[in-house]
């Protein structure tokens, strides 16, 4: 009798924790996947960018990050590759903090702003 109600307090807590597992699974697999998008601009001082999610206003950087003063990116395309960095971070839910390491990864520090020689 011991072992019968063994077996069976042991497949049911196998039943259980295998409908735990399986409800946890089907839950993370609908969860809404957030859609990030970059677009860039042309500002007073250079090129900036948005960066969208789910066609939201996450972050709006006129300016060239960690740099000082106002002044902008000095190319279009650089301003693209800072801001598709900082969507790879965000889709590896990494904070968009962006490095001045990173930046000279890009482009050397002098020439990347707007105005600089």
């Amino acid at each position: 009798m011991t072992k019968k109600y063994n077996l069976i307090v042991i497949l049911l807590s196998l039943a259980i924790s295998t409908g735990i597992w399986v409800i946890t699974l089907n839950r993370l697999n609908t969860k809404k996947k957030n859609h990030f998008t970059a677009k860039v601009f042309e500002g007073f001082n250079g090129w900036g960018y948005d960066i969208l999610v789910n066609d939201s206003l996450f972050i709006r950087q006129e300016s060239v990050p960690v740099l000082s003063g106002p002044k902008g990116f000095a190319k279009k395309e650089l301003a693209e590759q800072v801001a598709e960095l900082i969507i790879n971070k965000m889709k590896r839910n990494r904070h968009p903090a962006v490095t001045t390491f990173e930046l000279q990864q890009i482009c050397p520090l002098d020439k990347i702003q707007y105005g600089e020689k």
